[in-house]
């Protein structure tokens, strides 16, 4: 089968950390070959184009119309999504996008218009799904060995960045840090537990209550957040994101499961055990390195799921409708943290609440 035609939108941080590894592998592999980057910042995208022989380009059109282009990879700022996903569309492109799927719940609706009227597929980059210990956490829940899951609880703390090229993170000179363009932590970073929590917990979510707060310097919008979600059936999802650490703190993930015949933990940064509980069995420390949470496999994985779905036409493992349940758990949660109680989920036409 010969390789599928990718653009590559968006040439920052998150491509060169994530999407482009995991790109190299697969077009060594034969499955994939990258025919356009694009971004605003016209040298990144020049610098993708030198690597891999591909054309490189400041505008949307020109990567998207490139000849051989059959999916694209979306690697902005959630702000720009809606404008992406619509201009793929319109030329009948599949879709991988990073998550969160948009800023707002009316560009996610929009989105799935979009795609469901052009026929393609609509990915959403919840990249903690293809991760080892996710992965080997989620078998264990489908097999029933932890019982019926009663709360799944995942805090993340990372550090202010030291270095001079990312220092104005989470300030109004960065993406991170502009209301026109972020929302903060809960969708930079929570947006992962709350897909998470949907994912593990299996059941709808019905109410969010939240706290956040601005500790950056010059931050305008929130870098810490705490919230619960509150499932059908009573299952609960809580989580603490914090951006605030000192700088050089290692980057910090814990991950709990709680069923009612067993549980199963995860924790980073001292490269500590999966730890896991049964009924009758005990305690386990499977091998860890595999599923460490920062590993390229998970994009590899990520991306090679992609290209199967669009070459099989299955569905995406990761659904727009999944990335629009995900965001409006997060947005659920900034609701209530500025109106201080608690908010409900919005799940779009023809769900009950």
């Amino acid at each position: 089968m010969r390789p599928l035609g990718l653009a590559l939108v968006g040439c920052g941080s998150i491509a060169q950390s994530a999407h482009l590894p995991a790109i190299r592998r697969l077009a060594a592999a034969g499955q994939v070959r990258l025919l356009a980057a694009m971004d605003v910042n016209v040298d990144a995208a020049q610098a993708v184009g030198r690597e891999f022989g591909c054309a490189a380009t400041g505008r949307l059109d020109e990567a998207l119309d490139r000849d051989g282009v059959e999916a694209v990879v979306m690697c902005t700022p959630e702000a720009y999504h809606r404008e992406g996903v619509e201009a793929a569309a319109a030329r009948r492109l599949h879709v991988l996008s990073e998550k969160p799927m948009a800023k707002s719940l009316a560009d996610a609706d929009a989105m799935i218009a979009a795609a469901r009227t052009a026929g393609i597929h609509l990915m959403i980059g919840h990249s903690r799904r293809f991760t080892g210990r996710y992965i080997e956490m989620r078998r264990a829940v489908l097999a029933g060995e932890v019982g019926e899951v009663r709360m799944v609880r995942e805090n993340e703390r990372r550090s202010r960045p030291a270095d001079a090229a990312r220092a104005t993170y989470w300030t109004r000179d960065h993406w991170t840090g502009d209301p026109e363009r972020s929302v903060g932590a809960i969708l930079t970073n929570g947006i992962h537990e709350a897909d998470l929590f949907n994912w593990f917990i299996g059941r709808t979510p019905l109410r969010v209550y939240a706290e956040h707060r601005v500790t950056r310097p010059g931050g305008a919008v929130p870098d810490f957040i705490s919230f619960t979600v509150s499932y059908e059936g009573g299952a609960l999802g809580a989580s603490e994101v914090s951006n605030s650490a000192p700088p050089g703190y290692p980057a910090f993930h814990e991950f709990e499961l709680f069923g009612t015949r067993g549980m199963t933990s995860a924790r980073d940064h001292a490269l500590r055990m999966t730890e896991e509980y049964r009924d009758g069995q005990g305690m386990r420390y499977p091998q860890a390195y595999d599923h460490l949470l920062h590993v390229e496999e998970a994009y590899v994985r990520e991306h090679a799921a992609f290209v199967h779905s669009v070459r099989t036409g299955e569905p995406p493992p990761v659904t727009a409708e999944d990335g629009r349940l995900a965001l409006a758990v997060a947005l659920a949660a900034d609701a209530s943290a500025r109106s201080g109680r608690p908010e409900p989920v919005d799940l779009g036409e023809g769900v009950a609440q």
